[in-house]
């Protein structure tokens, strides 16, 4: 059923539309198939240990040495494209976390606190948990769109960024368990 439309209220106007994301360079599509290939699926792994959380159920020896390796190939990624403060950040959250035990929530303060605001056309890596996803870890290789603010165009990402998460990469201040 249709109601008539009192001539005294306004149409709805409708929002302008959302222009497209800007198309990802092909040099980016490259080291995301790269970080697809690797160190994602990797992340993609060790996510399906854990709780939403965080946490890791009953961690053995194998749970330990995959997250060590992907501690390896985050940080090796970082300094290969000059991000020596993630790399060491994210090395210093892994090993807090193995040191407190993976039964624990992981706290990536440090990890998130290194990540820089990129400017438009700029792009950046996160190697964390997603807040807004619970507190698994995720990984995210992303260009901040030309002329808009915060938006990221995903080159690739782990399960918790294909589903919808987004980085709180821009919130001030800094993040808990960061160092101060």
């Amino acid at each position: 059923m249709t109601y008539p439309r009192p001539a005294d209220i306004p149409p709805v106007l409708s929002a302008p539309p959302v222009p497209p994301a800007p198309p990802v360079p092909e040099h980016l599509r490259a080291e995301g198939a790269v970080l697809t290939d690797s160190l994602i699926p990797l992340v993609n792994r060790f996510r399906a240990r854990q709780a939403e959380d965080g946490t890791v159920a009953r961690p053995d020896a194998a749970d330990r040495a995959l997250l060590l390796r992907i501690r390896e190939e985050g940080a090796a990624w970082c300094r290969r494209h000059a991000l020596d403060g993630q790399a060491e950040a994210l090395e210093a959250d892994v090993d807090g976390w193995l040191a407190a035990g993976l039964g624990t929530r992981p706290v990536f303060g440090r990890s998130m606190d290194a990540v820089g605001r990129p400017a438009p056309g700029e792009t950046v890596f996160l190697l964390a948990p997603a807040e807004d996803a619970g507190d698994r870890l995720d990984c995210l290789f992303a260009l901040r769109a030309p002329g808009a603010f915060p938006a990221l165009v995903p080159v690739c990402g782990s399960e918790g960024f294909a589903r919808g998460a987004r980085p709180e990469l821009f919130t001030e201040p800094a993040r808990q368990g960061a160092a101060m």
